[in-house]
């Protein structure tokens, strides 16, 4: 399983464990010190990434927070796909 952290600019942490079975999400855990409303929605981005191949890592991250009345605090969708790609990579 790959281990990735990611210091955004404003000082917040983010941080991915991804497991990749034949090119494709089998395992993933996001956590951090960010601000996430409501919480629950970082499991169902987890789900939502879960048997997808890498290369669309980008797509389902930024359509899930497009599509969805969140409030991120301290970080960006972008910050999510950057470490769950360096996180893919271990």
């Amino acid at each position: 399983m790959g281990t990735a952290e990611l210091k955004v600019p404003e000082g917040k942490l983010v941080e991915a464990k991804v497991k990749i079975i034949e090119g494709k999400i089998n395992e993933i855990l996001i956590t951090g010190d960010f601000y996430v409303h409501p919480e629950e929605e970082i499991e169902e981005l987890e789900k939502n990434l879960l048997g997808i191949s890498v290369e669309k890592v980008n797509d389902v991250v930024n359509n899930f927070f497009k599509n969805r009345d969140i409030i991120l605090v301290g970080v960006r969708p972008q910050d999510f796909v950057k470490v769950i790609l360096m996180a893919s990579q271990e």
